[in-house]
């Protein structure tokens, strides 16, 4: 009887687990979003009323992510949470190719890469 509850605990603990590294990855797109509008925001001019709404945007959505941030720091042990945060820099890489046409090197390639693979030697070690 003991084993079943284990068992059954156990693969409860694994969707809680990929559940949190779907939302926090989630909410590490959030905040690479964020580059996005103050990128935006620094092509406007200085405090008008497209810079202030941009920049606004960018600033509400970070507030957003740190709530988010949060609650998966509760849930999740704090290597596996950061490691997981350094997955932005690959999405803010892709919004810089698709949406201002930033140029991406074999060099941005091979760092990725090397992010991802560290990203999943974290998680991994954790179980």
């Amino acid at each position: 009887m003991k084993d079943k509850t284990i068992n059954q605990k156990s693969s409860g603990s694994g969707k809680k687990r990929l559940l949190g590294i779907v939302g926090l990855q989630l909410s590490v797109l959030l905040y690479s979003i964020t580059g996005i509008f103050t990128k935006m925001a620094s092509a406007c001019r200085f405090l008008s009323v497209q810079f202030l709404l941009l920049y606004g945007a960018g600033i509400f959505l970070m507030f957003i992510y740190a709530l988010l941030w949060q609650q998966f720091l509760k849930i999740m042990p704090l290597n596996t949470a950061y490691a997981n945060k350094s997955i932005s820099t690959i999405w803010t890489m892709l919004f810089g190719a698709l949406l201002f046409h930033e140029r991406i090197t074999w060099a941005m390639i091979l760092g990725a890469a090397v992010i991802i693979v560290g990203v999943y030697l974290v998680v991994t070690a954790d179980e």
